[in-house]
């Protein structure tokens, strides 16, 4: 029985990562009212929004340290290191990252050529384990019967490996209603786009507002008043561009289950 069991949730996991691969890169669907909601960033509507907008502090810091997710299920890792280098490498805070040193050969002088920087190839460690296995995150660990079935990261998971880097974080999933749900979130965005502290990372199921992405991860850049979107850093670069997309639409795609739980967003600063 736990042997069928494995194979339905495999079967099942594979169905949903196959199903997210197939959209065509750029193509947005209608939402409910037959209309796509979602602007791209490099549009001159997109463009005019970013020049308008009063809210872009974290754009100017996020987008330098911008980088696309290294494989399907790195969205939250992807998230994770932009936030962190935005925070710390202009600061000189970020670590040499010792297995992407390379050894200087002595004709050159020896040593190593250091990488004080924060990378998805080094972001998973032995503190990070404590928190969710990579094998589990990587889905490469379903070699028995008893395998945890849970690929990326939840709301919860990425809290929980953030904070082993000694970052605050606070987390916030959408379960309220609208319109109390989307006040409360437009009002923290706004709240984080205006200074330099303070990054908002989101988890959503991008579906619901026609993107290609099912659940998935990204940090918001900022928002734009008249149009009252907001600018998302798409790390699924293999899919989309960066995008606008309204508020309500995004709340309403965080306003969904993971499991257990209803997706939302983290809003983190550094301790450092």
């Amino acid at each position: 029985m736990q042997r069928v069991l494995l194979s339905f949730l495999l079967l099942a996991t594979a169905q949903v990562l196959s199903n997210e691969a197939a959209p065509q890169y750029g193509r947005y669907e209608p939402i409910g009212s037959g209309k796509v909601v979602i602007v791209e960033w490099g549009t001159p509507d997109g463009q005019q929004r970013l020049m308008q907008s009063r809210y872009k502090n974290d754009y100017v810091q996020l987008a330098t340290h911008f980088q696309p997710q290294v494989n399907p299920l790195y969205c939250g890792v992807a998230s994770s290191v932009i936030v962190l280098n935005s925070m710390r490498l202009t600061k000189g805070m970020a670590p040499s990252q010792q297995n992407l040193e390379v050894t200087r050969p002595e004709a050159l002088g020896g040593g190593n050529i250091t990488y004080p920087a924060y990378s998805q190839l080094t972001f998973l460690n032995e503190a990070t384990e404590k928190v969710k296995p990579r094998a589990v995150i990587e889905l490469k660990n379903t070699d028995n019967e008893n395998s945890r079935i849970d690929p990326g990261l939840t709301l919860l998971d990425l809290k929980g490996v953030l904070e082993t880097y000694d970052i605050n974080v606070s987390m916030h999933y959408a379960d309220a209603l609208l319109p109390e749900g989307v006040a409360k979130f437009r009002a923290v965005v706004k709240q984080a786009m205006q200074d330099n502290d303070h990054y908002v990372l989101v988890n959503f199921n991008g579906n619901a507002y026609g993107a290609p992405t099912k659940g998935h991860i990204s940090p918001v850049a900022a928002y734009h008043d008249a149009t009252d979107s907001v600018l998302i850093l798409d790390v699924a670069g293999y899919k989309n561009p960066w995008y606008w997309v309204p508020v309500e639409q995004l709340y309403q795609a965080m306003h969904t289950k993971d499991g257990d739980n209803y997706r939302g967003y983290l809003v983190v600063s550094d301790t450092i």
